[in-house]
């Protein structure tokens, strides 16, 4: 089976101790990264990052593994629906992106301040 950089996760920083549920506001937050990812604005893209994120995953980083997505998965086509769940202290949304030669699925998990806590890109299941 064809090995993918993407498999590995990207920092996630899940905070401990936060006594609120994750923000209503990251799937709008989801869409704002995957657009900007689309468009090579790897800079904007972290615009949503909390500080951990950002110190951990920077947007040169985040260009290099994003820029090689077509090289292993081909054209990128549609995105499905997000699929958004809670859990303690935040939101996750994952997005399905298909690809000419396969589908991977990202996640974001997102804070009660709708900050992005943790980013990853792994094979569809």
């Amino acid at each position: 089976m064809m090995k993918l950089a993407y498999t590995a996760c990207f920092a996630l920083s899940l905070g401990i101790g936060m006594a609120h549920a994750g923000s209503p506001d990251c799937p709008a937050a989801s869409t704002r990264l995957l657009d900007h990812l689309d468009k090579g604005d790897y800079a904007g893209a972290t615009a949503d990052f909390d500080d951990h994120m950002k110190a951990s995953l920077t947007s040169d980083a985040l260009a290099k593994l994003w820029q090689t997505m077509p090289k292993q998965l081909g054209a990128p086509g549609a995105r499905d629906p997000a699929q958004v769940t809670a859990i303690p202290n935040y939101a996750v949304v994952v997005t399905t992106l298909h690809y000419s030669e396969g589908m991977i699925d990202a996640q974001v998990a997102c804070d009660a301040d709708g900050k992005i806590g943790g980013f990853y890109i792994r094979p569809h299941r």
